[in-house]
């Protein structure tokens, strides 16, 4: 009885301990293929600057400057930048209230590194702002049709971007015209990664 045992256990261990020994060999070998393959984090600094044009003359520049972290599996970058303006409601009851509208900048970004050194960048970018209508000495007009309103106007500009830029380089992204006052906005971004 004890040699039939033995002999049990003696088969038991030839049978499983290679088995065990190629599974820990397995994993080794997965955990070496999983830390070669995990990129490293790249921490960029993103300028992304609106400039507004009336014609050839440059009216206006607000430039926004923000850090992202490329192959960062966390959250994305995000830039919040603004006021809320009052607008004015009716009641029925004559009062006056108010409706508040967020006016500003909002901007949201990831970025990934290429294999060529160069950088996927992918960013939501949001910007609003305010004029009344007439105050340009003029009623204000939107594809011919006038706007007659005491009210502020509140323009909204919004695009969505994915670029492949290398380091230090600039592009200009986005071209749009207003179409009440006719300015025209141009988006340049520009990335450089911090050593």
């Amino acid at each position: 009885m004890k040699k039939t045992v033995l002999a049990v256990s003696l088969a038991i261990l030839v049978l499983v301990v290679p088995r065990l020994l190629a599974q820990d060999k397995e994993k080794s070998g997965g955990e070496a293929k999983s830390a070669q393959t995990e990129k490293t984090v790249t921490p960029l600094r993103v300028q992304v600057v609106f400039t507004e044009f009336e014609g050839d003359k440059k009216i206006g520049n607000l430039p926004y400057t923000f850090l992202v972290n490329a192959d960062d599996r966390g959250s994305q970058a995000a830039v919040r930048m603004g006021l809320r303006v009052p607008i004015e409601t009716s009641s029925n009851t004559g009062v006056k209230q108010f409706q508040y509208q967020d006016v500003g900048t909002n901007i949201d970004g990831r970025a990934a590194k290429a294999d060529d050194g160069r950088f996927f960048l992918s960013l939501s970018v949001e910007r609003s702002s305010v004029y009344l209508p007439g105050t340009a000495g003029k009623p204000a007009a939107v594809g011919g049709s006038e706007i007659s309103s005491a009210q502020p106007i509140v323009q909204q500009f919004r695009t969505q971007v994915n670029l492949l830029i290398r380091d230090g380089q600039t592009i200009q992204s986005t071209v749009a015209t207003d179409p009440v006052t006719g300015h025209v906005t141009k988006v340049d971004i520009t990335l450089n990664a911090i050593k």
